[in-house]
């Protein structure tokens, strides 16, 4: 039985590779996704494991908190305690070192960089110890003055930059003019993971990016002798108790755990979509051994009739699986390497430039990709192996129909409770929350698919029937057989569409989704900002405008109140929360806030106004005190006076200006807003604000339209990214189509050289092929648009809460996809129906 089945396979190589193919491709990307972040984990760590190797000992503010967006904050050090740490027996050197935003001018006066889409921009102060500082010297010499600055080389590349070149920076105290005395590598790469880095001398790092006295943490070096151990010892007996001191070694495992972290997310994005990809290959392998046992379930019932028993059959069509699975799994891991390369320029296209080695493949790596493709293969080739065992010997002795049957009431059944199965573990992860919520949803979506696709042959037939309708008209004889032919064998037909279906259900979802936020974003500002003019910093936090932007907005007598928004994390109530502030006295003029209680002009210093569902939800009212921590000044009680019902501007809690200006370090307006004073149009209301910030690079004035553009160009950013991964899945779908027509080809070898030999011309035969497969594409079309209008519906009902409340379905884009898949069909059949259009029509006759 083994080597009948190895000559079986060595008899039909084509076909073996066709169904490999569909496996291979989502192998590959997940070897890919692997090899990159094993490649860049393993250099991130050699990296920082040199530039930390100078340093023994680590002091730094104790955490504050922990906030999920932006980590753990904590308060600045006083630059005196380097003083009192040099005086520790052992130290041989304390250096304070500073990292803050930091944003470079390129030569065409344009701000580098996108921290809130790609890599930060950071400045900081040139350490004078070689043992100590991370960066090296290409080019050039260290600081010396204010106004002088090294940068790293990866930003002088990108900007045509070279020592002696003048340009200017930005900071939180505004835009610096900076002479490039100096260019510096990073450990040996451009820059560190992409980002850009701006050196000063110490004290005009303080002046421009914290504050006099003030650094981020103090680098140690000991004395000969003494362990890492020993001076972190001695250090904590003589600094604060909010001080926490590290060691070299416990820096560099955060730095490198801080970096796999960054990257985690980036490798969970691509790894779901490589198991989609797997997963719509899955529906691939399934199909064709149904078609491959179908076509040869005389030759296993022969072989049932000569003795073979029903475990020798499941054993010969599984090990095809296997071999199917193998040569996958193998080529896929080859192909993973030039996978990993792409996957790489698309984080450099993302503006993250991340420094990669030597090819890391790990035994990891290697065996995941191999049970991935081995797996997928086995499982989906189970269900036809067992039907092909169950070919009974007398079947040896007629002609064996291929299985039409999918109608049945058991069907139906499960079907449907696969399908609520999933619909409910959807609705319970984006409902409930919690830290399951991502594999509740993701079990929810397979199970949906998975029921729909059981569900599949029910109303193959009938959508077939209605899809093809127009076609005996159209096309005639052709479109006739066409549409017989998709629903003659529902099962097969459901099958090849399923795979497609997944695809255009994920496009339809995610652009359904996009749509409703864009519309949701475009809502919120119409009916919520009441004023005239915006300028957006880009940033969420961590950077913007100084606060003097919006003070030389104010005074131009074009312009009647202006309003500011910054943002910061904070722990309120114990929870981790990003807190809001603005100016009192103009969000009224600026905003409708729906204030409910109280009001937002009496907010000052000791004050905050809540939102009020979340106000009732931890039962607070009117008067309460709401526990506010931050990280330089601890926990302030701040009393409410005022609840809103409109969240969607400041989120769900608000603070005046003067509540940041006494308890948050750093000082950015992420947006500024303004209300043009009566009698002032738009045009000339621009004109003079532009004019006012034209010396900022970060500032661009917008009207409410250009405003509500901006924010969906920045949604179709990630938008055109998702679809670039999701070809991935579009693609082996349409390669099941052509590879599913190709087998019926073989199937339909004598039926089809009896319709040359009545006269069929080979062009009518090319295009009932042709018509066949756009027939297929268009139910696993529709049936993908269904599903991902209810994945849409759904999801906006879940974002409720955060803003996303308008459901938008776009008729034109869905309309164009459906076009495309009808072409995609098209396409998919051009080989498979030259193939069936070239038959020699005596042999196909003569076929049995």
């Amino acid at each position: 039985m083994f080597r009948t089945t190895i000559k079986d396979l060595a008899a039909r190589k084509l076909r073996l590779l066709t169904t490999s193919i569909a496996v291979l491709l989502g192998v590959a990307f997940m070897a890919g996704t692997l090899v990159l972040t094993d490649t860049i984990g393993a250099t991130f760590d050699g990296l920082f494991a040199d530039v930390n190797s100078g340093t023994d000992a680590y002091v730094r503010g104790e955490a504050a908190f922990d906030n999920a967006d932006f980590g753990a904050q904590r308060a600045r050090l006083d630059s005196s305690l380097a003083d009192t740490i040099r005086s520790v027996d052992g130290v041989v050197v304390a250096e304070p070192s500073i990292e803050a935003y930091t944003q470079i001018v390129d030569k065409d006066g344009g701000a580098m960089g996108d921290p809130d889409m790609g890599a930060p921009t950071f400045g900081g102060n040139w350490l004078t110890d070689d043992s100590l500082n991370p960066f090296e010297l290409a080019s050039g010499r260290a600081p010396e003055a204010a106004g002088e600055v090294v940068i790293d080389q990866g930003s002088a590349k990108a900007a045509d930059f070279a020592v002696g070149d003048r340009t200017t920076v930005i900071t939180q105290a505004g835009e610096q003019p900076v002479e490039i005395v100096g260019i510096a590598t990073f450990g040996g790469a451009d820059s560190p993971g992409g980002a850009s880095y701006t050196l000063f001398t110490l004290d005009a790092a303080q002046d421009a990016l914290t504050a006099p006295g003030k650094v981020d943490a103090i680098k140690v070096v000991a004395a000969d002798g003494v362990s890492d151990e020993q001076v972190v010892e001695r250090i904590a007996e003589v600094v604060p108790d909010e001080v926490e001191v590290l060691t070299g070694a416990e820096i560099t495992a955060e730095d490198q755990a801080d970096i796999k972290e960054g990257l985690g997310f980036f490798n969970t994005f691509l790894l779901t979509f490589a198991l989609i990809a797997l997963f719509v290959g899955s529906f691939i392998i399934y199909n064709s051994f149904s078609i491959l046992v179908a076509q040869r379930s005389r030759d296993m019932a022969l072989l049932r009739a000569i003795g073979a028993s029903r475990r020798q059959v499941l054993a010969s069509v599984l090990f095809e699986a296997v071999v199917v699975g193998a040569i996958a799994s193998v080529v896929g891991l080859a192909a993973g390497i030039g996978v990993a390369a792409g996957l790489k320029a698309l984080l450099d296209g993302m503006g993250i430039d991340v420094p990669a080695g030597d090819i890391v493949i790990t035994s990891g790596t290697v065996i995941t990709s191999m049970i991935a493709g081995l797996g997928v293969s086995v499982v989906s080739a189970f269900f036809p192996a067992r039907r092909a065992a169950n070919v009974a010997p007398i079947a040896a002795m007629r002609d064996v129909a291929v299985d039409s049957s999918g109608s049945s009431r058991s069907r139906a059944v499960i079907g449907s409770v696969v399908t609520v199965l999933g619909a409910a573990s959807i609705a319970n992860g984006l409902f409930s929350g919690g830290d399951s919520a991502i594999a509740a949803v993701g079990l929810g979506v397979m199970l949906v698919f998975l029921g729909v696709a059981v569900l599949g042959p029910i109303v193959a037939r009938p959508l077939s029937r209605l899809l093809g309708s127009p076609l005996p008209r159209l096309r005639g004889v052709s479109g006739t057989l066409a549409r017989e032919n998709a629903m003659r064998n529902p099962k097969r037909t459901s099958a090849t569409a399923a795979a497609l279906m997944i695809g255009v259900a994920l496009v339809g979802f995610i652009t359904i989704l996009a749509s409703s936020v864009k519309a949701s974003i475009a809502d919120t500002v119409d009916n919520a900002f009441v004023g005239d003019l915006v300028i957006d910093s880009g940033f969420w936090a961590d950077g913007g405008f100084n606060p003097d932007l919006a003070a030389s907005i104010a005074a131009l007598p074009e312009v009647d109140a202006v309003g500011n928004l910054r943002n910061v994390p904070a722990e309120i109530d114990g929870s981790g929360a990003m807190l809001v502030g603005f100016d009192p006295q103009t969000m009224d003029q600026l905003f409708d806030l729906d204030v409910e209680q109280g009001s937002f002009a009496e907010l000052g210093s000791s004050e905050i106004a809540v939102q009020a569902d979340e106000a009732s939800d931890h039962g607070w009212e009117l008067g309460d005190t709401v526990p506010v921590r931050f990280a330089e000044t601890g926990v302030q009680e701040l009393t409410i006076v005022a609840t809103y019902g409109d969240h969607d501007v400041i989120g769900p809690y608000g603070v005046a200006n003067a509540v940041m200006e006494a308890n948050v370090a750093d000082q950015f307006d992420q947006m500024v807003f303004m209300d043009l004073a009566d009698g002032v149009d738009i045009d000339a209301g621009t004109a003079a604000v532009e004019a006012a910030v034209a010396s900022n690079p970060l500032a661009e004035v917008q009207d409410r339209d250009a405003f509500k553009d901006s924010k969906g160009a920045e949604i179709d950013t990630i938008l055109n990214l998702i679809y670039v991964l999701l070809a991935l899945a579009v693609i082996i779908a349409l390669l099941g189509i052509a590879n599913t027509l190709a087998l019926s080809i073989f199937e339909r070898t004598r039926e089809l050289g009896l319709l040359r030999a009545v006269g069929m011309t080979r062009a009518q035969l090319r295009a009932t092929v042709r018509w066949e497969s756009v027939i297929i594409s268009l139910l696993g079309t529709t049936l993908g648009l269904v599903i991902g209008v209810g994945f849409g519906w759904v999801m906006v009902e879940a974002l409720e809460s955060e803003g996303i409340s308008t459901f938008v379905v776009p008729g034109g884009q869905l309309a164009v996809m459906v076009v495309i898949a009808a072409m995609a069909g098209v396409g998919a059949a051009i080989l498979p129906a030259r193939r069936a259009a070239r038959l020699d029509v005596l042999e196909a006759i003569a076929s049995a």
